[in-house]
């Protein structure tokens, strides 16, 4: 690790720490401000044991990150981190329970009106969120005015702490051989299955009065699975193409976009169909997978261009400083 690297880490730790909206702003003005001062403390070249002993004088990222965070008005930062997980947790937990809760009357009623019952408990999951985060926050903003200054909590800006176990910046380019390797083994073993095998998308039937293989899936599902395979191949072929390249680049990241795109496509194909299975009950949750494949899967495309376009994540704040530059 040298001292630039180092000195990125650092950066990165506290801009993890701080809101998006004004991270990149403060991470800039971090970063000149750390090699400006550094090199008039050093003579010369500064080493990494020097840039590290830098550092440690400096401030604990958590600390430095506190002075650049704005300071919170109903619960302040002593207590503000131990807030944020315990609302996640407790959110998480109604998310589940709601998961589980539509799994049951699914189950129970057959898929019978499956969108209406998606979506009563969708704004049951709202209302119950809701209450309990403002129940949490009301509790915190009570200890926050009552016993916040007689909480003996943990500072980890007042430990001991080592420069060189800054975690490493995030690379967006550098690729997951791991994570490449297994999409092309099962993307391949998918598109041999669909296409060599497609009798296998059946059951076995072991009734009384006969016993054969019945067909899971309807002929309109079928009719796509050229559509389906085309898309696996693109996604096959693209993630080869990187493993051997050994790294993403604009090109092969507009490629990407372009193979989601058209697999966001053919989502929506099977999605429109009336019946996917022969089964209603698995038509019903398949189209429930599919409708969140669709709407994460559309995120994740505009987040995906919005950092080809731009750059960095795009927020409308950062449109608006655009133009009036």
């Amino acid at each position: 690790m040298n001292t630039n690297e180092m000195i990125d880490r650092y950066v990165n730790e506290v801009g993890g720490k701080l809101p998006r909206k004004m991270r990149a702003d403060i991470e800039m003005e971090l970063r000149s401000l750390l090699l400006d001062a550094l090199e008039e403390q050093s003579d010369g070249e500064p080493t990494t044991k020097e840039t590290a002993v830098f550092l440690q004088e400096f401030g604990h990222p958590d600390k430095i990150a506190a002075q650049y965070r704005p300071e919170e008005v109903l619960i302040g930062s002593k207590l503000f981190p131990i807030y944020k997980i315990v609302v996640t947790v407790t959110v998480s937990i109604i998310g589940v329970l709601h998961l589980l809760w539509l799994g049951l009357a699914l189950w129970q009623g057959g898929g019978a009106d499956w969108l209406g019952t998606a979506t009563e408990l969708f704004f049951s999951f709202g209302r119950s969120a809701i209450l309990n985060a403002g129940i949490v926050t009301l509790i915190f903003a009570i200890i926050e005015r009552v016993a916040a200054d007689q909480l003996a909590l943990p500072d980890k800006s007042n430990y001991e702490w080592d420069p060189f176990s800054l975690p490493p910046v995030k690379d967006p380019d550098r690729i997951n051989r791991g994570e490449l390797i297994a999409g092309i083994f099962f993307g391949a073993l998918f598109l041999v299955w669909l296409n060599i095998f497609p009798n296998w998308l059946g059951g076995t039937n072991f009734g009384e009065e006969t016993t054969g293989i019945w067909v899971l899936v309807t002929a309109e599902f079928m009719a796509l699975i050229p559509l389906f395979s085309a898309s696996l191949l693109l996604d096959v072929v693209l993630k080869t193409a990187v493993l051997i390249q050994g790294r993403w680049n604009r090109i092969t990241r507009w490629i990407e976009v372009g193979t989601s795109i058209f697999g966001l496509y053919v989502a929506y194909r099977i999605f429109s169909l009336e019946q996917i299975s022969t089964v209603p009950f698995f038509t019903t949750m398949v189209k429930i997978g599919l409708a969140v494949v669709l709407v994460i899967g559309t995120l994740e495309v505009v987040g995906k261009l919005m950092r080809l376009l731009f750059g960095r994540p795009f927020t409308p704040r950062t449109f608006i400083k655009s133009k009036l530059a």
